[in-house]
């Protein structure tokens, strides 16, 4: 059985039970969290990098060789690192609205430029009001995403999310990670592309990403969060890109 990564964005963790088990019996999937967020909350966040998000991702991936490497959101550019550093450990990347450009990270440049006091109130009036903050990317969120809305808040300290904004503006503001976005596309590595349909616009993706990629799937009546609208559609998605991914490699080898 294939396995899969799933990278994690700034808030939260893709390790609920709602979203691994569309995938059970398709493929082998693990969810870890990054450094600062659930069990590696403790942490030192002080200096963080993405590179440094990039080498613990890889030293959960050195147990069990290569894998699809799945990023959302932040967790999209932690991918493209891990890919950039270990290609051996990457059979496929799926960015799913992964950062390109600070477009992208426009929610992670505004916390970067806060106090932290500030992000620790922001973080605290979330977790008092769970449902008006899923509502900022679900304009009407079913059962499923209200039952699940608090889970991510309280996954991460404030300061945890200040330094991975600060972290992902960093990595992404210079010319050289859009050159290496597209060194990887240009190379034998499957790059796939997902977003939710309705925030698909709001993706910074370039024009040479759309034409170099393998595949991009927009999954429809979803936005942002499209693994919480909608688990089984986007492990469909998924499981897509990576039969896809298996068929390009085998015509390589053939």
């Amino acid at each position: 059985m294939e396995r899969i990564c799933l990278v994690h964005g700034l808030i939260g963790a893709l390790n609920a039970p709602e979203i691994l088990q569309p995938f059970a019996g398709r493929l082998s999937v693990s969810a870890p969290d990054l450094l600062g967020y659930g069990q590696f909350a403790d942490h030192s966040t002080a200096s963080l990098t993405i590179e440094d998000q990039a080498q613990h991702v890889i030293a959960h991936l050195e147990a069990d060789g290569p894998v699809h490497l799945v990023g959302h959101s932040v967790g999209g550019a932690v991918a493209v690192f891990v890919a950039g550093l270990r290609p051996d450990l990457v059979k496929s990347l799926i960015s799913v609205e992964g950062n390109f450009t600070l477009k992208d990270a426009f929610w992670s440049s505004r916390i970067a430029g806060q106090k932290a006091e500030d992000v620790e109130q922001g973080l605290e009036d979330f977790r008092a009001d769970p449902v008006t903050w899923i509502k900022g990317a679900i304009d009407a969120p079913d059962e499923l995403a209200i039952r699940l809305a608090p889970e991510p808040l309280s996954n991460q300290p404030a300061s945890t999310i200040k330094a991975q904004a600060t972290a992902v503006v960093a990595a992404t503001r210079g010319p050289e990670y859009l050159e290496g976005i597209r060194k990887l596309m240009e190379s034998d590595l499957p790059v796939h592309l997902i977003a939710g349909a309705r925030s698909a616009a709001g993706w910074d993706t370039p024009d040479w990403a759309n034409q170099l990629c393998t595949s991009r799937i927009n999954i429809p009546d979803t936005g942002h969060p499209m693994m919480i609208e909608n688990p089984q559609r986007f492990a469909a998605c998924v499981v897509q890109c990576v039969v896809l991914s298996e068929s390009v490699a085998h015509d390589r080898r053939s």
